[in-house]
């Protein structure tokens, strides 16, 4: 019998999944790792938050690249009135992955087997041409092919947040439980980074009571940035494709012809959005174009706003968000921390204001670091990362971005050559390919990969 072990099982792992399940032969068994909670939730759809809604539309959300409604329709029988336009509450999309992991458990071949194992991974070794696999509970597992759909991380924590922790006054990953309202729920905390993270943090806060102002400190101060409710327009997708392709493959190039088609679009009634919307397609050939020094650069002095304009939240969410604004409960800032110091009730921060000499001291009770998932795995004590890079099995992007893979997803070792037997698929793509973090690139590179694993080993 032939065994396709799957660790992970988020987005990317429970897809990969199920589009396996639907074409692979008798004879196979597929085994799916997950180390702890229920399966095809993942980070991000195992909230319990009616208020944290998806990013994207329902109509663009489905799991399945040949069946575009297949989630819209899930939607209107669970949500009467559902729109392709609609933003969604984030744990009915786990409801739908699991959903649709159960439905292809339960209508897969004879001859094929399937289990679930809630456990860790500890360790991946090669074994003539095929992989050994130690997971927590002393058990090997001999497979002829195993996926790494391992997803985001939890934040990095700045050295200077140790203080914090100390007093037991940080939370360093806001997701890795219920986020704990202060004793006084008038008291001032500060949130660390002003993205999406903090967005969903700032309406959990308010959600559970929390009354007193919320300090949201990034280096820029900038801020998210909403979805329209009205529908987008095509008609200049070709213009913009053609125009950035044949530009100079420089950040300065990019970003002046970015701006000049933004002008342009506004003159005739064309959103911003939309002009985002046509550089989608193609953002991975403008990566791939850019040297390493130039995507160094972009990183640097760009990625903050292009997160921002690319990855917006959905109306509801953002009137929520302004409405904290507006109110003077929601603080943004922009600067850096430079001292923390432990009070008897809290702690007093120094910030340094950016573009001036200026300090502004907070006294709040709690730091709540919302920078987002750690994509640099050379940063993660992870038991399994340590041992696949020590052993050189895996090779990390130079830039901190993820996984280094070839075309087809195979990953590549320290020397740069692909492991017949190891495939990754998930956010860390985006080492790659760079667009690779939302569902609509997720689901394609995830039946990809199913299909050629099954012709592989089937």
């Amino acid at each position: 019998m032939k065994t396709l072990v799957i660790i992970g099982a988020g987005f990317s792992g429970a897809v990969t999944a199920v589009q396996f399940l639907q074409v692979c032969k008798p004879g196979t068994r597929v085994v799916l790792l997950n180390r702890s909670g229920e399966m095809a939730r993942g980070l991000a759809y195992g909230t319990n938050s009616s208020r944290h809604l998806l990013n994207v539309p329902a109509g663009n959300m489905t799991a399945l690249v040949d069946q575009p409604d297949h989630f819209l329709r899930f939607c209107e029988s669970r949500l009467p009135g559902t729109a392709a336009g609609t933003f969604v509450p984030r744990k009915l999309y786990g409801e739908y992955l699991s959903g649709l992991l159960a439905e292809a458990e339960h209508q897969c071949r004879d001859g094929v087997s399937f289990e679930r194992i809630t456990t860790e991974a500890h360790s991946i070794e090669a074994e003539n041409g095929k992989a050994r696999i130690r997971i927590a509970d002393g058990r090997e597992i001999l497979a002829d092919h195993v996926i790494l759909a391992f997803g985001h991380f939890s934040p990095f924590n700045p050295a200077i947040t140790s203080i914090p922790r100390a007093a037991g006054r940080y939370i360093a990953d806001p997701w890795s439980g219920e986020i704990e309202v202060p004793i006084d729920p008038q008291a001032p905390v500060l949130l660390l980074g002003a993205g999406l993270t903090a967005l969903d943090v700032a309406l959990t806060l308010d959600q559970q009571g929390h009354t007193g102002p919320v300090y949201m400190l990034s280096r820029r101060g900038v801020q998210p940035l909403p979805h329209r409710t009205s529908g987008h327009v095509d008609s200049i997708a070709g213009e913009v494709v053609q125009t950035l392709l044949a530009s100079a493959p420089s950040v300065r190039s990019y970003l002046r012809h970015m701006r000049s088609l933004v002008r342009v679009a506004a003159k005739d009634g064309v959103d911003w959005r939309d002009v985002i919307a046509a550089v989608r397609p193609v953002t991975a050939q403008l990566w791939e174009r850019l040297s390493e020094t130039e995507r160094r650069r972009f990183l640097r002095h760009v990625q903050v706003y292009w997160d921002a304009h690319r990855h917006r939240v959905a109306p509801a969410s953002y009137a929520a968000f302004s409405a904290q604004l507006e109110l003077g409960r929601l603080k943004p800032m922009a600067g850096r921390i430079q001292d923390i110091e432990v009070l008897p009730n809290g702690l007093r921060v120094q910030v340094g204001l950016r573009g001036t000499a200026a300090v502004e001291s907070l006294d709040v009770s709690h730091i709540i670091n919302c920078t987002g998932p750690n994509s640099n795995l050379a940063r993660v004590d992870d038991r399994l990362i340590v041992q696949l890079r020590q052993s050189g099995l895996i090779r990390l992007d130079k830039l901190g971005l993820g996984v280094c893979v070839d075309e087809v997803l195979s990953v590549q070792d320290e020397h740069g050559a692909p492991v017949s037997w190891l495939s990754y698929v998930g956010p860390m793509l985006k080492a790659q390919f760079w667009e690779a973090t939302a569902v609509p690139e997720l689901r394609r590179y995830a039946r990809d990969l199913a299909l050629r694993v099954a012709a592989k080993i089937g």
